[in-house]
Parts: C-alpha cells; sequence; structure tokens
C-alpha cells in the first residue's frame, strides 16, 4: 500500500474532492490538537510555577486559557477569508489528492470543516477557562471564611 503526505496516510484515505468529511475532519482536528498541546503545555508549566501561589497560579491559567479559547474563536472567523495553502493542514494533505483542493468547491468544502473544528475547539478551551475561573473564585472566597 503506497503510502503520502506527512502523517503517512494511506493513499486510498487522503482527502480530496471526493474524499470522506470524515477523513478531513480527523486531519484538522490532529492540526488543531498539536497546536492546542503545546499551549495546553505552556500553560500549565506556567501554572506549575506559581504553584507556591495557588491563587495566581488559577488566576493566571483561567486568564490564558481564555486568551486561548479567544485565539481559536478568531482564527475560525477568519477562515472563510484566508487562502487555506498557507494553513498548517494543507502540508498534511497528500501531495496529489492536495490539487483536487485548490479550486473554489474544495476550498469551501475545507474552510467550512477547519471552521468547524477550531469553533469546537473554542468552545472546550472556553470551558476550561471558565472551569478554572471559577476555580479561582472558589479559592478566592475560602479565603475570607472565619477559622
Amino acid at each position: 500500500m503506497e503510502r503520502t503526505g506527512i502523517l503517512s496516510v494511506p493513499a486510498a484515505a487522503s482527502p480530496g474532492m471526493g474524499a470522506s468529511m470524515d477523513t478531513l475532519r480527523s486531519l484538522a482536528d490532529h492540526t488543531i490538537r498539536r497546536a492546542m498541546g503545546c499551549a495546553a503545555f505552556s500553560i500549565a508549566l506556567v501554572m506549575l510555577m506559581l504553584a507556591g501561589r495557588p491563587l495566581l497560579a488559577m488566576q493566571s491559567g483561567a486568564l490564558m486559557t481564555a486568551a486561548l479559547w479567544l485565539g481559536l474563536w478568531a482564527a475560525a472567523l477568519r477562515v472563510p477569508r484566508m487562502d487555506l495553502r498557507g494553513t498548517r493542514l494543507w502540508p498534511v494533505l497528500a501531495g496529489e489528492n492536495a490539487r483536487k483542493l485548490r479550486g473554489p468547491e474544495g476550498q469551501r468544502k475545507m474552510a467550512a470543516i477547519l471552521a468547524e473544528r477550531l469553533m469546537w475547539h473554542a468552545d472546550r478551551a472556553g470551558m476550561v477557562a471558565l472551569g478554572l475561573g471559577g476555580l479561582t473564585l472558589a479559592m478566592f472566597g475560602f479565603r475570607f471564611l472565619p477559622g
């Protein structure tokens, strides 16, 4: 079986105009999650470095995760107006089948999937930011309890 692309996706499953939406969606998810993994690792390291001051660690984690949410949301809004050949998703696509996505119909298909997946991941980052913010408020409130 011939393999192409940097993810070693089997050539028969490589996304083209006739490719399943699931294949293109999974490649978009992989690309987004790789970037989010780097961001989450950075946020976790900052929070770990502030472990001596737990309230500050939670506050900074909530703020940085909210910034990640805002960045993902802004990227999702920008996707329909940009040339997708400059995105991180484009090199992941297999070379021969990527040519099929160069036309306007292929770009619209790819933009719709990428925007949808970015918004899905932004929702998850927003939930984590709200959770860290709620934990911060709870920790702040416990400081003023008697005893």
